[in-house]
């Protein structure tokens, strides 16, 4: 694969037209090299006379419990001065795939998934404002399954099988990694130019759970040589993984037995040994400034992993709702979206937003206008889950995904699982259970997302900023815009900017160029 030289000119303007001189022009010049499933990282960030942030362009890395992020979506953000705190929620139409989705994005796409009814897809249509059946790609994917962009390529993960299409009409696909005899391959992630996934076989005589860690280069048609693989043996049979991350040429993965491991493609380190008699598990792995995030339970906090050896607990990150139990609390979710930090907590669905400039969490609600908080149980509904010879925490409430697209952060939320709505639960009105399984748009001033086609040829990029709206144009085509409005045009010309460092993490590449105000 040809490596990219990707250009950027970033650019805000006062008015809705290029003659007009501009409050400020940042310009750079990267070298990304191959893609090889890296964390791009941050392009800059601008911060005013206190150190304030208030403006910045990356690509965000996170791996939300099922389904990884679209690393190729670029995010450029400016913080308003006035009035940052204004955020509204709108629920879209329920996808009707009954008590719980996870979704993920491809090519600017929302997907909404479920292990319901034989594991559906469904796709959201922004302009019709329905969701849509019909799939040529994501359809047809079970748990541990996954798709994702790979330069100009697609990476398929399905059925115990992977398979890479090189280009963006479908065509030339060919098989990677076969099923294997005994078994299956689940949850799979490429980065460092590996193929990182779990193999698990139940099967007498030698039952057994292996993680894999498989060279794998785009470039070439050479499948996978399961003899070269880098071997990690669980303690268990059956370990699985609700996230994948990466650090500094590592990437960490952690069973859901509390087992921690980390690889760097040479060999694996165990930073924390599985123990099926204490609860650890982690659900999200976020690439945040100078380390990686782990959401984990039953803490209900974020971990943090800075290299070495010690993953360590972040207490009170976030904090509790007033009136809510302090047991069996999960944060299960994380992402960046203008600028900042959002965490999704279980068994309430709870909404955290961080403010790293003062050190700050804000509490955004709940995902749920139903039942209300209480101490009382640990679990929403456990009287009634208790009623019907559930597991008592069957009526939790999750916040399983955080997909940013546009000006807009979408949401989902589900149940403790993916399960088939019965209609003998009489306790909750239509309108109630439709909470559940359900997608949901925020929106606050002053984001934009936009995809990144990759063209293996250098790419120009501006961000602009007008009164009215932001603008991101690649080789001179406008590619997204959202709306926005300027009230102090100062704010973004009195400012430092920080080149290759941010809060998507640090730049993976070279910087060639760069011009700052």
């Amino acid at each position: 694969m040809k490596r990219l030289l990707w250009s950027a000119i970033i650019c805000l303007a006062t008015a809705d037209g290029f003659a007009e001189e501009p409050l400020a022009r940042w310009q750079t010049t990267v070298d990304f090299g191959d893609d090889l499933g890296q964390n791009f990282g941050s392009l800059f960030e601008a911060r005013d006379g206190q150190g304030r942030l208030v403006a910045g362009a990356g690509f965000q890395e996170v791996y939300n419990t099922r389904f990884r992020s679209n690393r190729h979506s670029l995010q450029f953000f400016i913080r308003p001065a006035r009035k940052a705190e204004t955020f509204h929620i709108e629920r879209l139409p329920h996808p009707d795939l009954d008590c719980g989705i996870y979704l993920f994005e491809l090519d600017g796409q929302l997907h909404a998934w479920t292990g319901a009814r034989s594991n559906r897809v469904k796709r959201w249509d922004p302009k019709r404002r329905r969701w849509e059946s019909d799939l040529q790609v994501a359809g047809g994917l079970g748990s541990g399954d996954g798709v994702m962009r790979i330069g100009r390529g697609l990476l398929v993960f399905k059925n115990s099988a992977a398979t890479f299409t090189d280009a963006f009409d479908g065509t030339q696909r060919r098989t990677i990694l076969a099923p294997p005899a005994v078994g299956r391959y689940y949850n799979f992630y490429y980065a460092l130019g590996r193929l990182f996934f779990y193999h698990t076989s139940s099967q007498p005589p030698e039952a057994f759970t292996r993680i894999h860690a498989c060279r794998w280069d785009p470039a070439t048609a050479v499948p996978i040589d399961l003899s070269q693989s880098v071997v990690q043996q669980a303690v268990y049979v059956g370990e699985t993984p609700f996230s994948w991350g990466q650090f500094q040429g590592e990437v960490v993965t952690v069973t859901n037995q509390g087992g921690i491991h980390a690889c760097d493609g040479r060999r694996w380190r165990t930073l924390q040994e599985a123990d099926n008699r204490v609860n650890y598990q982690v659900y999200s792995m976020l690439n945040f400034y100078d380390r990686t995030l782990l959401a984990q339970y039953p803490t209900g906090h974020l971990f943090e992993y800075r290299g070495g050896t010690e993953v360590r607990h972040l207490d009170g990150w976030p904090p509790r709702l007033r009136g809510v139990s302090s047991r069996a609390r999960e944060a299960q979710t994380t992402a960046i979206y203008r600028g900042e930090m959002f965490t999704g907590v279980w068994p309430w669905a709870e909404l955290w937003r961080y403010d790293r400039d003062v050190d700050r969490w804000h509490s955004m609600g709940r995902a749920f206008s139903h039942p209300a908080v209480t101490d009382k149980t640990v679990h929403p509904y456990q009287e009634h889950a208790d009623r019907f010879r559930l597991v008592s925490n069957h009526w939790g409430q999750r916040i399983t995904s955080m997909i940013p697209i546009g000006d807009a952060l979408y949401l989902s939320t589900s149940a403790k699982g993916t399960y088939e709505w019965n209609d003998d639960y009489d306790f909750l009105t239509d309108e109630q259970r439709r909470e559940y399984g359900a997608a949901l748009r925020l929106t606050m001033p002053g984001n934009l997302t936009t995809l990144m086609r990759w063209t293996d040829q250098p790419v120009a990029l501006e961000f602009l900023v007008f009164t009215d709206r932001l603008v991101v144009r690649q080789d001179g085509r406008e590619i997204g815009s959202s709306r926005f409005q300027v009230e102090d045009k100062t704010r973004v010309s009195d400012t430092k900017t920080t080149w290759g460092r941010g809060i998507f993490g640090p730049l993976n590449g070279r910087l060639l160029r760069h011009i700052a105000p």
